[in-house]
């Protein structure tokens, strides 16, 4: 196997880092990887996946559409609601100016009519929408903890097919979940993954929705490609929420910045 050989100005700097994460491992801290610019060129700080809404593109059109993204963020927030009757919603985000895209747009806060079934229609432009969605930058960085899971990035579809359900997505939520995050996870030989508890999520961007609903789920996964396995305790998830009453749901994810 050909080893990369780094230029000797950059020796002493990688000699450093490693020197730190003998350290950390010592002290049974999970040490974060460095990350080198990857295959598709992006430099340290920036991670390979699409930004936008990819509901009816294939794997293939998602990649040739993707670019490379800043770490750090949030993305792909989406929101459902499924009141048991046609309702309007306000929908309201605590940190709203660490927003870098939206849609429909925010303004002070989000207003629609929504139905049973989960279509939308925006009260500002009168759109037709079946989820809302934002990106934006987080107030508190994702790291890695001493709990997880460490996924082969070929068994990234299957371990998210049954975790998803776990935590209480539907099918159609956990397809698009799955759509959206699979081609960038499934292309790293290994990936440590995990979701955000409630109050790590509230912690970055909590939600206001009134009328309050009966039932709140909301998945955000952080993740830090790996190219070998570490030993994590594996994650313990919530018990699998009942979905009753006027259900709103979120999904979302972010990568785990790197030091």
């Amino acid at each position: 196997m050909t080893m990369y050989r780094p230029p000797e100005r950059h020796t002493r700097l990688i000699v450093t880092v490693v020197v730190v994460g003998a350290l950390l491992a010592t002290c049974g801290v999970a040490a974060a990887v460095l990350l080198l610019p990857d295959k598709h060129g992006c430099r340290s700080g920036y991670h390979w996946g699409y930004g936008g809404n990819p509901t009816g593109m294939t794997p293939e059109e998602i990649d040739a559409a993707s670019t490379c993204l800043k770490d750090g963020m949030a993305y792909k927030p989406i929101i459902y609601l499924y009141p048991e009757r046609p309702t309007d919603v306000t929908v309201s985000l605590s940190h709203p100016e660490n927003l870098t895209a939206q849609y429909p747009a925010y303004g002070d806060g989000w207003r629609v009519q929504s139905q049973p079934d989960g279509d939308l229609v925006d009260l500002a432009s009168g759109r037709d929408l079946y989820a809302l969605y934002y990106e934006s930058r987080n107030q508190v960085p994702a790291t890695m903890a001493a709990d997880g899971f460490v996924v082969p990035g070929d068994q990234t579809a299957p371990f998210l097919e049954g975790t998803l359900a776990r935590l209480g997505l539907s099918p159609r939520e956990s397809e698009e979940f799955i759509v959206y995050w699979l081609p960038i996870l499934q292309q790293n030989p290994w990936n440590y993954i995990r979701f955000q508890t409630p109050a790590e999520i509230d912690a970055n961007q909590a939600l206001t929705i009134t009328p309050a609903p009966d039932t709140t789920i909301r998945v955000m996964m952080t993740y830090q490609p790996l190219d070998a396995p570490v030993q994590v305790e594996p994650q313990s998830l919530p018990p699998t929420p009942e979905r009753v009453g006027f259900v709103a749901v979120e999904w979302g994810g972010t990568p785990i910045v790197s030091g």
